[in-house]
């Protein structure tokens, strides 16, 4: 039985069942209400019950949302399910302000393969005058009703251009269908997409930003340099980029341009399991973040990549270096 949402301040609602998390629903029906994981992890998607019933679809992670916020009524849209008739306040929410949600095709322009990693570009009709922010990201739409999401690695200024960093998942439905020994994804394959979705990153240029991006994590952080480069030049930004061997920071040459372009920036790749000539940081990201900052007191963070990474430096930034819980950001990439 569908249920009415009904969200608050902008007067807007939609229909949830019990069958679907109430941020699915809203997506489906074209609003793009404050997201990024859907996964219960980055707690992006709170929002305050007013009237009505919820239930569990998902769990989700302590720093998403506490106990004593759940106590006093907050939810998580991607891990709740409508029992009744509900009425939320979601302060996040621009409502007809926001960019709109489009579905488009698109035509696979090019795709470089760097390790097992694929950069893919996307062009779009010239009559789609689609946009979006830095940190948002789009659905493929695939056959069956599949889809699969992805964060936008493009510059916001040149929309008619998408940009797609996919990693290869053995197995994985997309994936799969790009490193595979015959390929159905090649150039001038159509693709539907859908979006912008999720949550723009945080442009503050009044505190110091500290990046942390694994693997594939890079995607929207590139985004944000990109537009860091053309409009905020003088914010202050230490980026760690962590992954296992070199191969894995595919954009490593680029980065290091991009980061001389921002007089007050400054880059630290760090490897796992680096081979005996890496001169470089080893260990975790948020490790040499928390030793290079250990007073976060005004600094924000942004955090893109596994949740194992992205729990571990909430963690060990909010309770030894006294982050601020509302100056951390996160974007968390889970294989589906």
């Amino acid at each position: 039985m569908p249920h009415t949402v009904t969200l608050i301040s902008q007067q807007e609602s939609f229909t949830a069942t019990g069958g679907e998390s109430i941020l699915a629903a809203a997506k489906q029906q074209g609003l793009n209400l404050p997201h990024s994981c859907q996964s219960g992890i980055c707690g992006q998607c709170k929002a305050r019950l007013l009237k009505g019933k919820t239930g569990v679809w998902q769990p989700h992670f302590e720093m998403a949302l506490s106990k004593q916020e759940e106590q006093n009524g907050y939810i998580l849209l991607c891990c709740s399910m409508a029992e009744s008739d509900l009425e939320v306040e979601m302060p996040g929410y621009g409502g007809a302000d926001a960019l709109p949600v489009k579905t488009v095709p698109s035509r696979v322009a090019n795709i470089e393969y760097l390790a097992d990693t694929a950069i893919v570009s996307l062009d779009l009709p010239k009559t789609a005058s689609f946009a979006f922010h830095a940190g948002q990201y789009i659905d493929i739409l695939l056959k069956g009703g599949a889809t699969r999401s992805y964060s936008l690695a493009s510059h916001p200024n040149h929309p008619e251009r998408l940009e797609l960093h996919i990693r290869h998942h053995p197995g994985g439905l997309f994936s799969q269908m790009l490193f595979s020994d015959h390929p159905q994804i090649i150039e001038k394959s159509i693709l539907r997409i859908r979006g912008p979705l999720g949550k723009a990153a945080p442009l503050d240029a009044n505190l110091p930003l500290i990046i942390l991006a694994t693997g594939t994590g890079f995607a929207p952080v590139q985004s944000l340099l990109l537009q860091f480069i053309d409009k905020h030049p003088s914010q202050r930004i230490h980026l760690y980029w962590g992954g296992r061997h070199l191969e894995d920071l595919y954009r490593f040459a680029e980065v290091e341009e991009w980061i001389s372009r921002l007089p007050h920036a400054s880059f630290t790749p760090v490897l796992s399991r680096p081979d005996d000539n890496w001169r470089g940081a080893r260990g975790y990201v948020q490790t040499h973040a928390a030793a290079d900052y250990p007073d976060m007191t005004q600094i924000c963070v942004y955090a893109c990549g596994s949740a194992a990474m992205i729990e571990s430096a909430y963690d060990l930034f909010s309770t030894h270096h006294q982050l601020a819980a509302e100056h951390f950001f996160s974007d968390v990439f889970t294989p589906a």
